[in-house]
């Protein structure tokens, strides 16, 4: 573990953050000077010296533990409005608003001494993300993700996230792949880190129990261009919103847009896909045509900071398998596929790429929606797979403190009479993935959706372990 800076809160650092950030800041005492070994936001992990940032979040205000954080040693207290404490405490009207700042001088500012890059977007972030860190290691450039696969978060915290950042710089890491979330930028998670360079992947319907609308959440993925700096922004030119960002970027640095337009001699199959872009032959292991465009969104970013063809087509190659995406399970009569996809764009073009990959395959799926997240996608998402499927099991997914019955019948309102694909109702997820894999024919694709590279079920007050590709695996097994 390495050893984090010492920041000293005192007058000059007061000064510059309020400067800096265009805000109101002040210390109470006034003539507070301590020294500041880490920050940290959760009470349950307060060490000696630390500050101890009191968010006020959905469930719980931090500030009803800064006495329980002073106990632990917690140094200071950054809050947002003075509490009838002795121990020094930086007053702002926001918490979130100094939070990111202050985390990332305690860790020395880790992102400036890295190539950041940051992606974002509903769809594609996690194999973006992925394949940006494969070429850059082939091209000499240690390289890390910060995303989905390895965390609990999308995005970390602030403290967290700089914290990562640090430990990443020390174990070498030159370039940093890092997944932004519309909730990590709303909520300033990301403040006080340096991008080297910013992508955009596309624009779907998804938390809108968050943004309320399509144009807050569109509004909320367009701060990292507008608001971090960006001199290089790679965005998707196919996607409407996307060509509505490069336009609104277009004074704000160079923009690299990419366009499946711009191929030639596409191939897909299962087993993935190859094209030629500006004379280069690509190959990626990764299926469908949103593969293909993540793949493009890479090649443009890395070319946007000179990375060599020849070394990007390497590092795209060498990625064999993204967790939960358009991951292939294959049996000796037909093939699985798990995917996180769990928007009405991500299940349409999951299953439109299925189709257009084998247009004489029948196409099983199998998928629930999340409780306590957007209702109104539900009935949608039975509508796509009604649609684009031969047959559809709806189950269950993270119902969490929601009736997964209820959760179910809204999403079925979606199937209509222009439902064209036979439907049923299976509540367990385990014995919907067995029931699909035990009914396949010969030749059928079985689409496991919205879970991907998750390995639990989420309801009201625990977590219980369960993972998609393990219960195809094993009803694979039971089936021989």
């Amino acid at each position: 573990m390495f050893q984090h800076e010492t920041l000293v809160i005192d007058d000059a650092l007061i000064n510059d953050l309020s400067q800096r950030l265009n805000i109101e800041v002040r210390v109470s005492p006034d003539t507070a000077r301590v020294e500041i070994s880490a920050v940290i936001m959760d009470s349950r992990s307060i060490t000696e010296g630390c500050l101890f940032a009191c968010v006020v979040g959905e469930n719980f205000d931090g500030h009803d533990f800064a006495q329980e954080a002073i106990e632990r040693g917690a140094a200071a207290l950054l809050v947002d409005r003075e509490l009838p404490v002795t121990t020094p405490q930086i007053i702002v009207d926001d918490v979130r608003s100094v939070l990111g700042e202050l985390a990332a001088l305690a860790y020395g500012r880790p992102s400036d001494a890295m190539k950041v890059i940051g992606v974002t977007g509903t769809n594609g972030k996690t194999t973006v993300a992925q394949m940006l860190a494969a070429v850059f290691n082939v091209d000499g450039q240690k390289s890390a993700v910060i995303g989905t696969l390895e965390g609990d978060m999308t995005t970390p915290e602030a403290p967290v996230l700089q914290r990562r950042l640090r430990e990443l710089y020390e174990d070498g890491a030159m370039v940093v792949a890092m997944e932004v979330s519309s909730h990590s930028l709303v909520q300033q998670r990301v403040q006080g880190t340096t991008y080297a360079a910013g992508v955009f992947t596309n624009l779907g319907r998804d938390h809108l129990d968050l943004h309320g609308t399509q144009e807050e959440y569109f509004r909320a993925k367009s701060l990292l261009f507008s608001s971090y700096g960006l001199k290089k922004m790679i965005i998707n030119d196919d996607d409407v919103h996307g060509r509505l960002l490069a336009d609104l970027s277009s004074d704000r640095g160079e923009v690299y847009r990419f366009s499946m337009s711009d191929i030639e001699n596409l191939q897909m199959a299962l087993s993935g896909s190859t094209f030629v872009l500006d004379g280069t032959s690509f190959h990626i292991h990764l299926p469908g045509r949103q593969n293909v465009e993540n793949a493009l969104a890479v090649i443009a970013c890395s070319r946007a900071v000179g990375v060599a063809d020849e070394i990007i087509a390497v590092g795209l190659e060498s990625v064999q398998m993204v967790s939960g995406r358009m991951e292939l399970i294959s049996h000796d009569e037909f093939d699985a596929l798990v995917d996180f996809a769990h928007t009405p764009e991500a299940l349409d073009a999951l299953l439109r790429s299925c189709r257009e990959i084998a247009p004489l395959r029948r196409l099983v799926v199998v998928f629930g929606c999340g409780g306590g997240r957007d209702r109104l996608k539900r009935p949608d998402m039975a509508a796509v797979a009604g649609r684009c499927a031969d047959a559809v099991i709806v189950t269950s997914d993270n119902p969490r403190n929601e009736d997964p019955d209820e959760i179910i019948a809204e999403i079925c309102h979606g199937f209509s009479d222009s439902t064209t694909a036979e439907w049923s109702v299976e509540v367990d997820r385990e014995s919907a993935i067995r029931q699909a894999i035990f009914d396949a024919k010969a030749g059928d694709i079985v689409i496991i959706a919205g879970k991907g590279h998750e390995r639990y079920q989420e309801f009201a007050s625990k977590k219980v372990e369960f993972d998609d590709v393990a219960s195809i695996r094993a009803a694979m097994e039971a089936r021989q």
